[in-house]
């Protein structure tokens, strides 16, 4: 649905749409300017807009929801992604590897990718003992 065509569409009617509930993973992909140029990060953008669409041509199907931003606060080694709640961070999301992640978090693999340079899972613990506090 093009965006133009949710101006009358409720929220509700909107979330529906775009499948919101039917998603594993939520993949955020940073598009600059500190971790890449603009230009590479909009690159590596439309290849993980492409690749999702490819494998899974109705969105809600998928699996996976994907949003960029424009910093996720890592600012070197981008374009830099992150895949939730596996809580997986990505290193060098270029227009050629993002379809190589895509289809990692579709497939469900366990082991880390090779461009995987962090994780922390969202389980619904605490990250630290002072945390549980508040």
């Amino acid at each position: 649905m093009a965006k133009e065509d949710r101006k009358d569409k409720s929220l509700q009617e909107i979330a529906d749409i775009v499948g919101i509930g039917c998603f594993d993973t939520h993949l955020f992909i940073c598009t600059g300017p500190d971790c890449c140029t603009p230009e590479e990060g909009m690159a590596a953008w439309r290849a993980v807009k492409r690749t999702v669409k490819d494998l899974n041509p109705d969105l809600r199907q998928a699996k996976l929801y994907r949003t960029k931003v424009g910093c996720l606060r890592i600012c070197k080694g981008g374009p830099i992604a992150v895949a939730y709640p596996q809580g997986k961070w990505f290193h060098s999301v270029t227009e050629e590897t993002a379809p190589g992640i895509v289809e990692y978090l579709q497939s469900g693999a366990q082991g880390p990718h090779p461009l995987e340079f962090a994780a922390h899972p969202l389980t619904g613990q605490p990250l630290r003992d002072e945390d549980a506090a508040d």
